[in-house]
């Protein structure tokens, strides 16, 4: 009887699993890893240095891969544009890898900077770019799309001297202006400049806060806020011989970046004194009334004393411990009968105090 029992049950669990097998249908073949392509490869001049950046959109159908290389050929400017890839990888160079692990997973944008020896660059000379993966198992995948760039010799030097001068509305920048190109050559091809900022210790790249191309070597950066620290950088215009004066940003090349010029916006502007300062007196107090000031940034106000006339202002008395928040005060340690003068100043967040407002006088009343 105790078999039976075990034979019952073992068949209703086999009853179950054969139930849920059916389930799981059809098997699906494994999903194809694909390889890595790119194909949006751009460069731009920068100065002394060509700017390579491609977007990189990895997902878990693309291959693992090993490295990015990147391929480099010069060549003469009348050479023909279109070029077989095998002959490319045949006469280019392989300046520079960059390993797997310094690319994100996900989707990014890798730059990679390559340096130009300014003061013997060979002009009238192209350069022809193109990337391509390597896997773990050391296939190469497809090169890129070819970029190619005829770099221009005679860009300005950096600007020289960047300074940040504190005003309470604006920070005024100021630089001095190249005197030749980077190669040392004059006249200097000077176009105008563009200015860039981004908060200090930040690791962003700086952003540029000018609209149009600046012509003097001045802005006013009204974009800020008290108390925060910023890092700025200019660099100087230069355009093609056969650009025109108002060419566009797509033609110009800035220079390399001057300096960088860190600046704390410290806020040492008081606000305006309290105006319109009125007084009375009942039942042994005197009460003040001030219209309150119109800066955002008025954090309270100090109430001053002095019981004769001609006191020095270090001697008056302040009445106050903490900020007065509001415009009024009461005064009620007072004698009837005696002469009092008041004067009101304002303070805002940083502390800064403002000049005191004019000297008004009450006689206490019973």
């Amino acid at each position: 009887m105790k078999t039976s029992v075990v034979t019952y049950s073992s068949l209703l669990i086999l009853a179950a699993l054969l139930a849920g097998c059916g389930k799981i249908g059809d098997p699906q073949p494994p999903v194809a890893k694909t390889p890595l392509g790119i194909d949006d490869l751009r460069i731009i001049q920068e100065g002394g240095r060509l700017t390579l950046t491609f977007p990189v959109v990895r997902s878990r159908q693309t291959r693992r891969i090993e490295r990015i290389d990147i391929y480099r050929m010069i060549e003469q400017s009348s050479d023909p544009l279109g070029i077989p890839a095998d002959i490319f990888t045949s006469r280019a160079s392989i300046i520079a890898s960059i390993p797997a692990d310094q690319i994100p997973v996900s989707r990014s944008t890798v730059t990679y900077v390559d340096p130009l020896e300014m003061k013997n660059i060979r002009r009238g000379v192209r350069y022809r770019y193109a990337v391509r993966t390597i896997n773990p198992d050391g296939a190469a995948g497809d090169l890129s799309n070819y970029v190619t760039i005829i770099p221009l010799a005679d860009v300005a030097a950096p600007p020289a001297n960047l300074t940040a001068t504190q005003q309470e509305r604006e920070i005024v920048l100021t630089w001095q202006a190249p005197t030749a190109n980077s190669t040392g050559s004059v006249p200097v091809n000077l176009a105008g400049y563009n200015i860039y900022r981004r908060l200090a210790g930040g690791t962003d790249a700086p952003v540029r806060i000018n609209g149009a191309p600046l012509k003097e070597t001045l802005f006013n950066d009204r974009n800020f806020q008290f108390g925060v620290s910023y890092e700025y950088l200019v660099r100087a215009i230069s355009l093609p011989p056969t650009a025109a004066p108002e060419s566009s940003d797509a033609v110009a090349i800035e220079s390399d970046e001057s300096r960088l010029h860190l600046h704390l916006a410290r806020d040492t502007f008081p606000p305006a004194a309290p105006t319109a300062v009125t007084v009375a007196s009942i039942n042994r107090v005197v009460s003040l009334f001030w219209p309150l000031n119109n800066e955002a940034d008025v954090a309270g106000y100090h109430v001053y004393r002095a019981e004769e006339e001609g006191t020095p202002p270090s001697n008056w008395r302040r009445l106050n411990v903490q900020l007065q928040q509001g415009g009024s005060w009461r005064d009620d340690r007072v004698v009837v009968g005696r002469t009092y003068l008041y004067q009101i100043t304002a303070v805002d967040r940083f502390g800064n105090e403002s000049a005191r407002s004019e000297i008004i006088r009450e006689t206490v009343n019973q």
